[in-house]
C-alpha cells in the first residue's frame, strides 16, 4: 500500500469559476479570436431567428439590445429592451416568453451552427428603449422655401 502522505492535495470540486461574475470584464481578459468569431455567428443567427421565426404576440416591441457570451462558451447573457408601448403591459409577460422561447432557439443554433456545444440562454431586461425621433422621409425637403427662398 501507498502512504498518504506522499499524495498531492486534490482540487476542491466546486464550480467556483461557472459564475456570471466570471465573464472577462478587464483588458487583460481578452476574449479569443475564436471566441469574438462564435460570438458574432451566435448573435447573428439568434438575431434573424428573432425577427423571422419568432410569432409570440409577447414579443412585440422586443428588441435585442448586448450580446455576452461567456468565457467557456456554456452561456450566452442576451440584453433586450422594450418599447414603451410594450412596457405597459408589464416585462414579466416578456421574460416568461423569452424563457419559453429559449429551446427552440437553442434547437434551431444546433441545426444551423457547428458548434460542439450550444450554449444557454439567459435574456436579460434591461430597460424601456428610448423613443426614436421622427425623421423626415428620404426626398422631402424638412424647411425649405416653396417660393424659392432669395432673389
Amino acid at each position: 500500500m501507498s502512504s498518504s502522505r506522499n499524495r498531492r492535495p486534490r482540487a476542491p470540486r466546486g464550480r467556483e469559476g461557472s459564475s456570471l461574475s466570471s465573464f472577462p470584464s478587464s483588458p487583460s481578459e481578452n476574449p479569443s479570436a475564436r471566441h469574438l468569431r462564435v460570438q458574432s455567428s451566435l448573435f447573428q443567427e439568434v438575431s434573424l431567428l428573432f425577427r423571422g421565426e419568432l410569432s409570440d404576440p409577447r414579443l412585440e416591441g422586443v428588441s435585442l439590445s448586448s450580446f455576452e457570451l461567456s468565457p467557456d462558451g456554456r452561456l450566452v447573457r442576451i440584453g433586450y429592451t422594450l418599447t414603451p408601448e410594450s412596457a405597459v403591459s408589464g416585462s414579466r409577460a416578456v421574460q416568461e416568453a423569452l424563457e419559453h422561447a429559449s429551446g427552440y432557439l437553442r434547437s434551431q443554433l444546433a441545426l444551423h451552427l457547428n458548434l460542439k456545444r450550444v450554449p444557454q440562454l439567459r435574456f436579460i431586461y434591461i430597460g424601456v428603449a428610448e423613443p426614436q425621433p421622427d425623421t423626415p422621409e428620404p426626398g422631402t425637403p424638412a424647411d425649405s422655401d416653396e417660393e424659392g427662398g432669395e432673389r
